[in-house]
């Protein structure tokens, strides 16, 4: 009988004793090292891992509103760009996994914790639980601290909070300004720099010294933008590329992390594409300080003036762009469908002046179908023309050249003024056009010009009392082009039709 009582009473203690160690778990614990209390200045060591991007934005998927596909939970959609070639957008989150993850998700992302870079100065504040300050340092990372750097003297037994931060720079690290200094009021204000803030409570012991392993989470955006064009021409212009809105600066509150934007309605540039009049480029990793959730602040990218294979689209703007904090993104924009030269066939009219037979005078051309339009390439002109296709004019009046009686460029610059020639004293050469006229598989029709000889093109408007129709361009048929130029003095037209068919894109 006395047996069983004190197994029933070492039972009581042992249940007993569990609760007392999980209740004590309430707090975060310190790693002590109870063997080595040198009596040294500290007992309190800071011990930087790295960095991560924000884990808890990770189930906000990155997305883009517009014709969307899912594909392993990225959102993508399509912009439309000179009317044979399309954009198709897609923004992809660096995501913080495992290595296994990575191995079966290609996609997921970068490890979780990265290491900064060498001598990176950070500061690190500690408050006691009731918010008062106690002491603030400065830490250089992977750099041999005096000891007064290297951590902090602590009461053992007692909680505080580590409030660590960093703008990723080996020069500059932010102060905070106001006093007294307490957890409730510090803040850090205008900050442009790479923000990263970590906090904890942790319990100090009295025994040895204590170890507080700090990991920075990055608090603003970086994104990398590339622009694709494999298969479809080279890129030659990405003239001032920005995202907006965003913020110049922002503030932070050290007691929970949390963001007011500056001028928050700015815009960042997106600069230094490299590898330019190459068939693909990237820009710097750019830093965006802003939160652009798509249902209250959506972002947008917008670029002045994109060329990708001799062809520019200004105002070039993909809307929408859902942004969330703390994140790093690569920003694709993967032009197609991949496509060839199915064939270039040459056109020539050359009349001198009081020579013409007949006017309008006229050549006709009979066309292979292709699956993605005709692009037609003028290298000499004057000073008008028309082109019939399939029986339907690509405009209802001839097109004239001279004076701008006829056609402007479309950022409202003129023919023979401002330094830009008549047409007829320009000329072009093989993927240099004087003009360029565009009709896609639907039939529809865009026109540009150069303002140089064998200078880039610009995008052409009709004025007013002349506009583009809706041709019929055959995919499957033979197409019968005429092209016309109502004589008036000399008649000079010559180029290429090109027809423009797609093809298996390859790597």
């Amino acid at each position: 009988m006395t047996k069983n009582i004190n197994t029933r009473k070492y039972n009581v203690l042992f249940i007993a004793l569990c609760i007392w160690v999980t209740s004590c778990r309430g707090t975060d614990n310190a790693i002590t090292d109870e063997n080595n209390n040198n009596g040294g200045p500290f007992n309190v060591i800071v011990n930087l891992k790295g960095a991560e991007i924000e884990e808890g934005s990770i189930a906000k998927t990155a997305a883009i509103e517009g014709s969307k596909a899912n594909v392993t939970g990225i959102q993508q959609f399509v912009v439309p760009f000179d009317g044979i070639s399309n954009a198709t957008v897609t923004l992809i989150p660096e995501r913080p996994v495992s290595r296994t993850q990575a191995s079966i998700n290609p996609v997921a992302g970068t490890p979780s914790i990265t290491e900064l870079g060498n001598n990176i100065i950070y500061k690190v504040a500690v408050y006691r639980i009731d918010g008062s300050f106690v002491d603030e340092k400065t830490f250089t990372y992977k750099t041999n601290n005096t000891n007064d750097q290297q951590g902090f003297m602590l009461d053992g037994g007692q909680t505080y909070t580590f409030v660590a931060y960093s703008v990723n720079s080996t020069s500059t690290v932010p102060s905070v300004a106001n006093t007294p200094r307490t957890l409730t009021a510090d803040k850090l204000s205008g900050v442009s720099g790479d923000l990263m803030y970590f906090k904890q409570n942790m319990m100090v012991s009295g025994n040895g010294n204590n170890y507080i392993s700090v990991v920075l989470k990055h608090k603003f955006t970086k994104i990398t933008t590339v622009i694709d064009a494999t298969g479809v021409g080279n890129i030659s212009l990405v003239d001032n590329a920005r995202i907006s809105p965003v913020g110049t600066s922002a503030d932070i509150k050290l007691s929970d992390g949390s963001l007011t934007y500056n001028a928050s309605a700015s815009s960042t540039p997106v600069v230094n594409f490299k590898t330019m009049d190459s068939q693909k480029v990237s820009s710097d990793t750019n830093l965006f300080i802003s939160n652009n959730d798509k249902n209250v602040n959506p972002a947008r990218l917008d670029i002045g003036t994109l060329i990708v294979g001799g062809t520019p689209q200004d105002n070039f703007t993909v809307p929408d762009v859902n942004i969330t904090p703390g994140n790093q993104y690569n920003l694709i924009v993967k032009f197609g469908p991949c496509r060839k030269e199915l064939y270039r066939r040459g056109f020539a009219m050359n009349y001198p002046g009081g020579s013409n037979p007949s006017s309008p005078v006229s050549t006709t051309l009979t066309l292979p179908p292709t699956d993605l339009g005709l692009i037609f390439d003028l290298y000499t002109l004057d000073d008008s023309f028309n082109i019939t296709i399939n029986g339907t004019k690509i405009a209802q009046d001839e097109i004239y050249f001279a004076a701008s009686t006829g056609i402007v460029f479309a950022d409202g610059s003129k023919y023979e003024e401002g330094g830009i020639p008549k047409v007829w004293f320009m000329n072009g050469v093989r993927d240099k056009p004087v003009v360029r006229v565009v009709i896609n598989r639907d039939g529809k029709v865009s026109m540009y010009g150069s303002k140089s000889s064998q200078g880039r093109l610009f995008p052409l408007k009709l004025t007013s009392g002349n506009s583009f129709n809706t041709v019929t361009w055959n995919t499957t048929g033979i197409n019968t082009i005429v092209s016309q130029v109502v004589g008036v003095g000399a008649t000079v037209i010559k180029g290429d039709a090109i027809g423009i068919q797609s093809t298996p894109c390859t790597p």
